[in-house]
């Protein structure tokens, strides 16, 4: 009995936080657009440029967040469709065990990436 409530429990957290990804992601999405929206329209976009404003601390907590808040609503998203092909318990652990070394794996690359612009 205590495993179907635990079981039933990771389903619930698992949902509101796809709720909390998509409010967080329209805000920094929206925040992302915004500070772009307002850049100089004569200016010219360089590499040189998008390095010098990706050193800025607003910019990396955005482009990080979205990053970490993306990849959690997508790949648990995934998740969720494939527990609708009626995977049993084994099949729906291995499910989400695969998919959080997938986003591990993609969050540090994505960090390796942002971090490139901090040197």
């Amino acid at each position: 009995m205590t495993k179907q409530i635990s079981v039933a429990a990771q389903g619930v957290w698992a949902w509101i936080l796809q709720r909390i990804t998509a409010v967080l992601l329209l805000f920094l999405l929206g925040t992302h657009l915004a500070v772009l929206h307002y850049v100089d329209e004569n200016l010219t976009i360089t590499f040189v440029g998008v390095a010098a404003r990706m050193k800025s601390v607003l910019y990396m907590l955005v482009d990080g967040g979205l990053l970490t808040f993306g990849l959690y609503h997508a790949l648990n998203g995934l998740r969720t469709v494939l527990f609708d092909f009626g995977f049993g318990e084994g099949g729906r652990r291995a499910i989400t065990y695969i998919l959080l070394v997938v986003g591990v794996v993609f969050l540090l690359w994505g960090f390796y990436a942002l971090a490139a612009f901090l040197r």
